[in-house]
């Protein structure tokens, strides 16, 4: 597909405001990332991607943000592997490869288990985006970490300044997006998990957003029950706290 053809689609879904259809926005989303195809992914099921991006929009929506943007990293040859996005067409265009693989090496992008930020363009933003961003009305981000198995993943969420964005919600976001990730990935690394089946089956719904009072329920047992097996499961896992724990399980292919 052109480029003038997907900006043209993209323009006329942005004057119609409020309509937000999942198929109408999987339709520009996959024409974007077609339009770039030297950084299309082949880690990922055209499927998979489907379903990453309408999860995307779900956590924008509940973080407050604008847009978002979903990309690998490949540090050993610096290769970008575009997932999923729905910003302005000019815009990622404008940023291209280079300033996704700036921003990759950027260091800003928060690991798991570290709090989340909301990040100024206007100081924070490597090779020149800023210009770009303030262009099109964002101008906060929030930049995440998403490492599974052997890879790694970049999750950026655009927001205008007057629009608040959730921390909370940023981080059970980056938390379910790693999930989601492992899930869809074609080829996952083959561990020993340490874990017991009850520990990873508590994991996996903590991950998916669960309290322990749901856990509990969902397995028929206690919540006291619930948070010996997640306390078992951080101290096997090496981990400091839940997120911690969570992140690494689904990083090494444990959940």
């Amino acid at each position: 597909m052109r480029f003038a053809t997907v900006m043209a689609t993209w323009r006329r879904r942005v004057r119609v405001r409020g309509y937000r259809p999942d198929t109408d926005e999987w339709a520009i989303e996959k024409a974007m990332t077609e339009a770039f195809p030297t950084f299309r992914t082949d880690r990922i099921a055209e499927g998979g991607l489907r379903e990453l991006a309408a999860l995307m929009r779900g956590f924008s929506r509940r973080i407050g943000a604008d847009a978002y943007l979903l990309f690998e990293h490949r540090p050993g040859t610096g290769d970008i592997g575009l997932i999923a996005c729905n910003w302005p067409f000019d815009m990622l265009a404008e940023i291209g490869n280079g300033g996704m693989k700036c921003l990759a090496d950027s260091g800003l992008a928060v690991a798991p288990g570290d709090a989340a930020s909301i990040l100024p363009v206007d100081v924070s933003l490597p090779c020149n985006m800023a210009a770009s961003m303030r262009e099109h009305g964002y101008g906060k981000i929030i930049c995440q970490n998403l490492p599974v198995g052997d890879a790694i993943f970049i999750a950026v969420y655009c927001a205008s300044d007057d629009v608040p964005m959730s921390i909370e919600e940023a981080e059970l976001a980056q938390m379910r997006a790693i999930y989601a990730l492992g899930q869809r990935l074609r080829t996952r690394q083959a561990v020993i998990s340490p874990l017991s089946v009850r520990e990873r089956e508590c994991l996996s719904w903590v991950a998916e957003g669960k309290t322990t009072e749901e856990v509990a329920l969902i397995l028929g047992v206690s919540a006291n029950t619930i948070n010996a097996y997640v306390a078992k499961a951080i101290q096997k896992v090496a981990a400091t706290n839940r997120a911690m724990a969570i992140a690494t399980a689904i990083r090494t292919g444990m959940i």
